[in-house]
């Protein structure tokens, strides 16, 4: 059940529980402080009677009027308070409470000992301890008393609950700050105000949208960028088709024309038929060799055949012999072994675009590459000796911010830095998985 209520009533109900409490508590102190006063005033009443019965006994074996004695003591006892005193089983009028205790009150503050006798020459005195009138004075005091203590406790109840209800008010503004952020509310913020421990939590709320509002913008700028590079994939392959295979495709048809037309010619000969034919080998020939240039940079074909550690090295191979001039060094202890497709797709990716920009940019003279693991993360590295990059692009082209949002998002990192003594240095850290072997 306490698990429905409101943050704000069980605090309420917790107060007015400890409220009640207190208030029982000292009602149940002032009860029993009670009966130890009666007794002790019932106590005194009756010693005090009895002493004095003893000291007029002896003026009553003397007296000419010993009657007139025993009234005239019959009357001192009556004045005295929380006490009876009757003769020879004669009561005096007892005067009634103008509020008395109820019974169960004097029932439990008082039990009434036994009444003392004592024989004159003219009867017993009977002496009976009868506190009413202190039970009647106590119970109106304990009954005014609970009355205010209960006028303090609700006024106490009422200044507390206005405290903590001003003091929970900013918990409504912080859950309903909670509920837009959480329906894609990136630009709402939370009032900082009420204690600091409110105030420190809206401050850290209004920092995740800040923090959410900055990732959805990033989110969309790497989709555009994602766009943008799928776009310019796409015109290097329209352009690849059109200068290169277009124009091989055209040759060759071509030459199939030819050779059909000096075919049906009955003085054809064969030996020319051959020559044509080889020529038109030869272009098909460099037509799958541009073809397979192509695919290589879309999928390279010999990194699910041979390994990412070979891949890698035809990849350098093919540019040691377009570019005899550039010295490169290779090290690829860590690409061999156990890897996912992904990572190995990624670190291929890295490699080919760090060599691309370091060929095409760094007018380098030499250039190493070096893959390595560090635990379960696999570390690559393209260091040249070339220009390096200008200070306004320390970042890179689209290319490299491309791929260095594609390292993140696999949770690895890409830094490209100048080095003091010239060149430029590519590393990248990517953590290693052993889904799938490459």
């Amino acid at each position: 059940m306490l698990q429905r209520l409101s943050l704000r009533a069980r605090l309420s109900l917790l107060l007015g529980g400890v409220l009640a409490a207190g208030l029982l508590f000292g009602v149940g102190l002032l009860i029993l402080h009670a009966g130890s006063r009666v007794n002790a005033e019932a106590e005194g009443a009756t010693r005090l009677a009895r002493d004095l019965v003893y000291a007029t006994l002896p003026r009553l074996s003397t007296s000419s009027d010993p009657k007139s004695e025993v009234a005239e003591l019959l009357e001192d006892l009556r004045r005295l308070r929380h006490v009876r005193a009757t003769f020879e089983g004669q009561e005096g009028p007892v005067q009634p409470a103008e509020k008395p205790a109820p019974e169960w009150f004097s029932a439990l503050v008082f039990r009434a000992p036994p009444p003392t006798r004592i024989e004159t020459p003219l009867g017993a005195i009977d002496i009976a301890a009868n506190p009413a009138d202190e039970i009647d004075e106590i119970w109106q005091e304990i009954v005014w008393l609970a009355i205010g203590a209960t006028a303090v406790a609700g006024a106490a109840f009422a200044l507390v609950s206005y405290a903590v209800s001003r003091t929970l008010r900013p918990i409504a503004s912080l859950s309903e700050g909670l509920l837009r952020l959480e329906q894609g509310d990136r630009a709402m913020r939370v009032p900082a105000d009420g204690p600091p421990e409110f105030v420190a939590i809206a401050e850290r709320i209004n920092a995740l949208a800040a923090t959410l509002e900055r990732l959805d913008e990033e989110n969309r700028l790497l989709l555009r960028r994602m766009i943008h590079v799928q776009d310019e994939e796409r015109r290097d392959i329209a352009r690849d088709l059109h200068d290169e295979i277009g124009p091989f495709l055209f040759t060759v048809r071509a030459g199939v024309g030819a050779l059909a037309r000096k075919a049906r010619n009955p003085d054809a000969e064969p030996a020319r038929l051959a020559e044509d034919a080889e020529k038109i080998d030869a272009q098909i020939a460099a037509l799958q060799q541009v073809n397979r240039r192509i695919l290589g940079r879309l999928r390279p074909a010999a990194l699910a055949e041979m390994g990412l550690a070979d891949a890698i090295q035809a990849l350098v191979r093919g540019w040691r012999e377009t570019r005899a001039d550039v010295d490169i060094e290779l090290a690829t202890e860590g690409a061999r072994g156990e890897m996912d497709e992904i990572t190995a797709l990624t670190a291929y990716r890295v490699v080919q675009e760090g060599l691309t920009n370091a060929f095409r940019h760094s007018g380098a003279a030499r250039i190493e590459v070096a893959i390595w693991r560090d635990g379960d993360r696999l570390r690559i590295c393209v260091t040249d000796d070339g220009a390096g990059l200008p200070e306004t692009r320390t970042n890179g082209g689209l290319g490299l911010r491309g791929m260095a949002e594609r390292v993140g998002a696999l949770g690895g990192t890409l830094e490209i830095t100048n080095l003091p003594g010239g060149g430029a240095s590519l590393s990248t850290t990517l953590r290693l998985g052993a889904s799938l072997k490459v």
